[in-house]
Order: structure tokens, then C-alpha cells, then sequence
């Protein structure tokens, strides 16, 4: 027969909301706090009839009597609670009774943790951040390899890749809340661990279910007393445990019965192969026969062919930027012992290096907790990010490779054919580089499989048959998955590596092991964007960078050999940049002068673009804006990556200006041209006029000035009559832009027309870009010789035939 509902007071009502805004909670915290759903939380603060347990929960989380909140007369409430106590137990008091026996006891266990790297144990409290659910196995998705690359093109690097697009997240509390039995999956160092623990202490301390125990049982360690006792009884376990806190069994076993115990089976992955099935076994027993309990059990997501019955499975999510930056500004001051001023500081400059572009693939590495940890570690030292990023590659490996488990006592299962650590690395090398090459980042099972047959045949020489390669493949691709998680399945049957950062690394590992055959093959790529970070890593690593700096350079010059225009312009621009007196070194120079040039040859791109397009109203103002913006925005990231900041000189800066006028004199044109409003042409014209008055005051020559201020005295006013000027320019602005153009040649030698076509303005952008990763790669190797360095900057944007002279 079901209990009689309870309801409210008027004043219990009252009480409850100052008790409410007391704790502040809100009603939907509240519902989370007890592990129930907001619907009866909102009916008892509405008076509406609530079942009995929910009712007293609600009381005993706002700390209030539950008999005076219902206004239950004195001699009803002996009745009352008889009817919420059967059999004369008084649960709340037993629950209240054996918490308090074992207070000191969930502290000792999962109140601290052992951090990688560090000495002090490190309370959880102190460092815990809160984790997202994915409510569907990302593993588990159906979609096509077409799908993911779709996804990995709307985002920059692999971070979140699959999951962000096609599932919504749940906080970890919520998903405990609403599954009463739940399997949380996840990744080597996603926090499955810590978030149990957290669960075990929130719940001890009556934050979380107060109407729970928490039990937290490591299953490696139940499997091995087990093992030695021979008694895979958790029953008897927990028993025993509860024993040394002075809990006996009879109040144990009705803690169970009765379902007053959340929990917690960490770690099911890192049960001993020999004892896994008598611990699953036991596992599903035990939760069948007290199955009124709040289950979590926690297991590496590769290892999920233990299912059990009733358990709704989740995976741990990536940590997203909210959670990357909390867990940080907390880690500079629980683990680097920081205060808290100091540590958010530095958490705070962590936080925005992180962010910056160059590290892009540090900000992808971060959204795994224990990769997340190593970084700041890094990070501690010099309060900066290493620029040379192989040796961080190589930490992160060996702590999933190895470390990770030594530190946790854990046993794997041996890999087919006793593969050793460094066979690990040279497969993944070769997976990577082959796979990378064919421009896959995502593959098939049948395909890795296929890679990993052909690299264990080729090492070990052997001679087996289909069948018996298969069965060891499929062992090799579950083990790298399970144990080191350096492989991970996107969707039913696609895999990728855990991270895109890892993948490139591994490919230039490949290439530095194959030595010359491997730098003449990558140098092959040398305009491929999504190659650049492998040549980064490949000179940062190899042993003498000389070769391949020179196979570069040489690669880049060949680009535009064959182009007569463009040969005619890299003369120019070095006669330019010989005119031009400065302390910079030529190269910088010349990449001033060619980051000058090439804001102009935009307005040529642009217009072919606009003639040739067939673009609505709303289209041409959207793209004339993007256009705007990539013409005004300076980009010296060649001279920078050369000599540093550049301060300008007088001649540099006249040019600038100089060169930023007749930009604007062009988006005006355009802008007049497309017929946009009012508004913008205004913006525009406000733009060419500063730009020359800026130059304008820096220009010495006085037979240059005077034609300067004569040209600019032909502009009508731009303030009071802004349709005049917009009818002026229309009529003559494209003659007036000329003869700034003439000027500029005359007595500048800037501000050329060359009239390069759109294919020779993408050519001398693959240009820049190439000259740019050359010199950081450059500044990025780690063994170069001077006179090698020397002859590269030297020749750097020169001409084939100033090159040969």
C-alpha cells in the first residue's frame, strides 16, 4: 500500500523559503542536492502534496523539523513517523547514526589526491572541478568519416571534435541525480577517479543525498584481497570495512536493504585480467540483490564490454574553457602553494597565453584533466609556455604509455608478441605519418587493423596466416585504446588519435626516424597549411637542421621561378629595400615592402571577385566587410619573426602611410562602386583622409610635399556635405587615385601597379606564408649552424637571379 502524501503549512512554507535563501540554494540546487527531480520540490513549496520520503528529505536538507513543516499535531506525530519507520527502524536515525561512524572515514579515503609529479597529497576538495556528461558514447554514434570532417572543418584542432556536435552535455551531479545506476566512462586522466571521490565526500558531508552512505570501493584492491581470501563477496567486504568503523553488520545489512547507500565502484578497467570476470560477476550480483542502492561504477571507456543490467552508461566530456580555466586558477593554489591573490594571478596569465594563436596545440592538449596538469606544471616553472614542444610530447607519452599506471599499481594485459614501449611509439609513428599523408584524420577499424598486421609482421618477421594476424591486431588496437588512449573510436568503427597535436607529432617523429628519405618527402608539402606544425616539430627535433632548411628554401624559390611578373617584382622590392636607410637587416626589410604590396594586390582580388559574382545587396556589403577588415589589418609577421618588434624609422613609416592612403583611395572606390550606404562611403573617406594626413606630416622633401598638399586640396569637404562628396569622388575619384599613385612612384618607387592576376596574388600569398614558416623554423631548430642561418636570411625573398649573382 502506498504511503499517504505529506504537504506544507502556510508557515512551514515560510520557513522553508528563508531556510532556502539561507543556504543559498534555488530550488532547482536543492532537487540535484537530494538526487530527485525538481517536480516535488516545486509541489512542496507550492503546498501540494509530496510523498513521504521526499517530504522529509526536503526538511532535513533545509534543517528543519519535517513534523512542524507539515504542522502534524503532537499526537500525530509518533503516528507519522511509524508510518516512515517500519518495523520500529528509525532509517534517518540510522543513516545519521553510522554517516557520523564512519565521518572520519571517507576523508581517509578518497578526501586527497596523489597528483603526478607531486610530492604533497593534494586534498580533492581543493582541485576538483565540476565535469559534463555526454548522455550517448561518443564511440557509440553512427556516423560516416564525411561527418566528422565536416565537424573537424567548422573547428580549429580536435578539442571536443564528435562530441560538441552532436550531443548536449549534463553535469556529472545531474547525471547521478536523475540514473540511479550509472557506468561513467571516459578516457586515461579524464577525472573518472576524482569525481567519485568528490561524489563520496559531498555525500558524507550531507551536500549531496543526504539520505545516502556513501561507500567507496577501488576495485583493484577489492579484486586483489579477494583474491587472497578467496572471497569475492562485496557484501562481506564492505562489511568489514564498515566493521572498523564501529558499524555492525545487522546495521549494515538494513543500510542496504533498504537502498540508504550511494555506491562507488572505481575503476573496473584496472581489475587483473585473471579476476575480472569473478569481479563482474560478483559486481552484478551484488547490485541485482540490493538493487535499491545508488550505483556509480567507473571503467576506462575502451573497456565497456562489462554491461550491466539497468545501468545507463555516460561518458566523461573534455573539459570545455570554463572548466580548463577553473581547474587552472585552483591548481596555482592547492598544488603550487600559491595564495589565493597570487594564484588566480598566474592563473590568469596561463589562462591568457593559452589563448594566444601559437598555442593552439597546448590549448587542445588542455582539455584532458591529467595533460592539463603536466602543462601547468611546465608552466610553473617559467610562467611560459615551451616553445619547443617535443619535449612536452614525449612527457605526455610516457605518462600514458607508462607512468599512468605505475603510479597506480596497475597490471594491463601484455601486448601481442610482448610489443615494448618503443615498438608502441615506432607504430603509432608509422600509423600516423601514413595516415596523415593520405589526409586522413579519421580511419577505419578495418584500416588501422591492416597497419598494425603490417608493422608487427615487418618487425617480428613472421610468417602467419590471416586469421592468426587479425585476432593479434584486433588484441594490439583494444590494448592501445584501453591502456593508453592514445587511440580513440569517434564512431562505431572510425578511430582518430585522442588528440590532432599527438597525431602531428607522431608524424614527425616518423619523419625524423627515416632521416633524409623523410625531410625530402615533407618538404614536398611546404605550401600545405595543415603540414606547418610538422615542420615545426621535425627541425625542433632533428639532430641537425641544416638539410632541410636548405630543402626548404629552396623549395619556396622554386614556387615562383617561373613567373616573369613576379621575378620582376622581388627585384623591385629589393632595389627598394636598398633605398631605404635602416639598421633591420635586408630580409626584414623586404618583407615590410612585400606585406605593403600585398594589401594592395588584394583590391585587385576583390574586384575580379565582385565582377565576376553574381552577389545580392546583403552579400556584397557582408563581403566588402570581411574584404575591409583583412586590407586593414597589418600583418608583419615575417619581419617580426626575423628581427622582432619593428620601430619604425622615418622612411618605414612615411611608406606605411603612405601605402595605407592609396588602400583607402581603392576601398573607396569599391565602395562607391557597389553603391553602399552612405554611412560606410563617410567611413571610408574619414579613413583616406587621416591616412594622408599622417603621411603627409611626415613627408620631408618639400617638392614631394607641395604636390602632396596641392592633391590634397582637390578632396571637397567630407563633414558638411558628405552626398557631395560621394557624387565628387564617384566622378573623379579614380583619376585623383592615380595621380597619388603617380606621386608615389616618382618619388617613393612605391605604390606600382603591377597588375598581378589572381592566381599570382594566391602564388605570392603561398609565397609569404612558406617565407614565414621558414624562418620560424628557422628560430624554431634546435641544432642550425650559423653560417647555414647566415646564408638562408640572406637570400630570403631575393630573386632567382639576384640568388645566383
Amino acid at each position: 500500500m502506498t504511503s499517504q502524501g505529506l504537504r506544507a503549512s502556510p508557515e512551514g512554507i515560510k520557513a522553508a523559503k528563508t531556510a532556502l535563501t539561507d543556504k543559498t540554494l534555488s530550488q532547482y540546487k536543492l532537487a540535484a542536492a537530494l538526487g530527485i527531480t525538481r517536480q516535488p520540490v516545486s509541489k512542496f513549496f507550492a503546498g501540494e502534496s509530496v510523498s513521504r520520503s521526499c517530504f522529509v528529505q526536503i526538511c532535513q536538507q533545509l534543517g528543519l523539523s519535517w513534523q512542524k513543516v507539515a504542522g502534524l499535531p503532537e499526537d500525530m506525530v509518533s503516528e507519522a513517523t511509524n508510518k516512515v519507520q517500519p518495523n520500529g527502524v528509525d532509517f534517518d536515525t540510522l543513516v545519521r547514526k553510522i554517516r557520523q561512524q564512519r565521518q572520519d572515514k571517507i576523508p581517509d579515503q578518497c578526501g586527497t589526491l596523489q597528483m603526478l609529479d607531486i610530492a604533497q597529497a593534494i586534498s580533492v576538495l581543493d582541485i576538483y572541478t565540476n565535469v559534463n556528461v555526454l548522455e550517448e558514447l561518443t564511440c557509440q554514434q553512427w556516423l560516416e568519416i564525411s561527418d566528422l570532417m565536416q565537424d573537424l572543418n567548422h573547428e580549429s584542432n580536435f578539442k571536443q571534435l564528435a562530441e560538441d556536435s552532436h550531443q548536449r552535455k549534463l553535469p556529472g551531479l545531474e547525471a547521478v541525480s536523475r540514473y540511479s545506476k550509472l557506468m561513467v566512462l571516459g578516457k586515461p586522466g579524464s577525472g573518472k577517479t576524482t569525481f567519485l571521490q568528490y561524489l563520496a565526500i559531498a555525500c558524507n558531508k550531507g551536500d549531496f543525498q543526504p539520505q545516502h552512505i556513501a561507500i567507496f570501493v577501488r576495485l583493484k584492491e577489492f579484486a586483489e584481497d579477494a583474491k587472497e581470501n578467496n572471497q569475492f563477496n562485496l557484501l562481506k567486504y564492505i562489511s568489514q570495512e564498515f566493521l572498523s568503523c564501529g558499524v555492525e553488520e545487522e546495521s549494515t545489512a538494513t543500510i542496504l536493504t533498504e537502498g540508504k547507500a550511494l555506491i562507488l565502484l572505481d575503476g573496473l578497467d584496472e581489475v587483473p585480467s585473471d579476476n575480472a570476470e569473478r569481479v563482474t560477476r560478483e559486481i552484478r550480483r551484488f547490485t541485482q540483490v540490493y538493487y535499491k542502492n545508488q550505483f556509480v561504477i567507473s571503467s576506462r571507456i575502451a573497456a565497456q564490454q562489462y554491461r550491466f543490467q539497468g545501468f545507463t552508461e555516460v561518458e566523461v566530456a573534455d573539459f570545455n574553457y570554463e572548466q580548463v580555466e577553473a581547474f587552472v586558477k585552483k591548481w596555482f593554489v592547492a598544488v603550487a602553494h600559491k595564495s589565493r591573490e597570487d594564484g588566480e594571478a598566474t592563473g590568469n596569465l596561463f589562462i591568457h597565453q593559452l589563448n594566444l594563436p601559437e598555442n593552439q596545440q597546448i590549448r587542445e592538449l588542455a582539455t584532458t584533466p591529467i595533460l592539463l596538469h603536466l602543462i601547468c606544471l611546465v608552466f610553473h616553472g617559467k610562467a611560459e609556455f615551451p616553445s619547443n614542444l617535443t619535449k612536452l610530447y614525449e612527457q605526455i607519452l610516457n605518462i600514458l604509455l607508462v607512468r599512468w599506471d605505475e603510479r597506480k599499481g596497475v597490471k594491463r594485459q601484455t601486448f601481442p608478441c610482448h610489443l615494448t614501449v618503443h615498438s608502441k611509439k615506432k607504430l603509432l609513428s608509422q600509423i600516423a605519418a601514413i595516415t596523415f599523408e593520405q589526409g586522413n584524420y579519421f580511419f577505419t577499424q578495418e584500416k588501422i587493423q591492416q597497419l598494425i598486421t603490417n608493422y608487427i609482421g615487418t618487425l617480428l618477421n613472421l610468417s602467419i596466416d590471416s586469421i592468426q594476424f587479425q585476432e593479434v591486431s584486433e588484441v594490439a588496437l583494444q590494448l592501445i585504446e584501453v591502456q593508453e588512449g592514445l587511440l580513440v573510436e569517434r564512431a562505431r568503427g572510425i578511430y582518430s588519435f585522442s588528440h590532432l597535436a599527438l597525431h602531428e607529432y607522431f608524424v614527425a617523429k616518423n619523419i625524423v626516424e627515416s632521416q633524409d628519405q623523410g625531410c625530402k618527402s615533407l618538404v614536398t608539402h611546404i605550401t600545405e597549411a595543415h603540414w606547418h606544425n610538422i615542420f615545426l616539430l621535425t627541425v625542433s627535433m632533428l639532430p641537425n637542421a641544416n638539410e632541410i632548411l636548405g630543402l626548404m628554401k629552396r623549395k619556396i624559390d622554386l614556387l615562383v621561378a617561373k613567373d616573369n611578373k613576379i621575378q620582376d617584382f622581388l627585384i623591385w622590392l629589393r632595389h627598394k629595400s636598398i633605398s631605404v636607410s635602416t639598421s633591420y637587416k635586408a630580409a626584414a626589410v623586404r618583407a615590410f615592402y612585400l606585406v605593403c604590396v600585398r594589401r594592395t594586390p588584394a583590391e585587385y582580388l576583390f574586384a575580379h571577385v565582385v565582377r565576376t559574382a553574381s552577389l545580392t545587396t546583403e552579400d556584397e556589403d557582408s563581403f566588402y566587410r570581411q574584404h575591409h577588415a583583412f586590407v586593414h589589418t597589418p600583418s608583419y609577421e615575417l619581419e617580426y619573426a626575423l628581427v622582432g618588434n619593428i620601430a619604425f624609422n622615418s622612411d618605414l613609416a612615411l611608406d606605411e602611410f603612405l601605402t595605407s592612403t592609396l588602400t583607402c583611395a581603392g576601398e573607396l572606390d569599391f565602395a562607391v562602386d557597389l553603391t553602399l550606404n552612405d554611412a560606410l562611403v563617410l567611413d571610408h573617406a574619414h579613413a583616406l583622409s587621416i591616412a594622408f594626413d599622417e603621411a603627409l606630416n611626415l613627408v620631408l622633401e618639400p617638392e614631394f610635399k607641395k604636390d602632396m598638399q596641392k592633391l590634397k586640396k582637390q578632396l571637397p569637404p567630407i563633414e558638411s556635405y558628405p552626398k557631395q562628396f560621394r557624387c565628387w569622388w564617384q566622378a573623379n575619384g579614380k583619376v585623383w587615385g592615380e595621380k597619388l599613385r603617380s606621386l608615389l612612384i616618382k618619388h617613393r618607387n612605391i605604390g606600382h601597379d603591377w597588375q598581378f592576376n589572381q592566381q599570382q596574388i594566391e602564388l605570392l600569398q603561398q609565397y609569404y606564408e612558406a617565407n614565414k614558416l621558414l624562418v620560424d623554423c628557422l628560430n624554431r631548430a634546435a641544432n642550425v649552424t650559423p653560417l647555414a642561418r647566415q646564408e638562408i636570411e640572406e637570400a630570403l625573398l631575393l630573386a632567382i637571379a639576384d640568388i645566383q649573382n
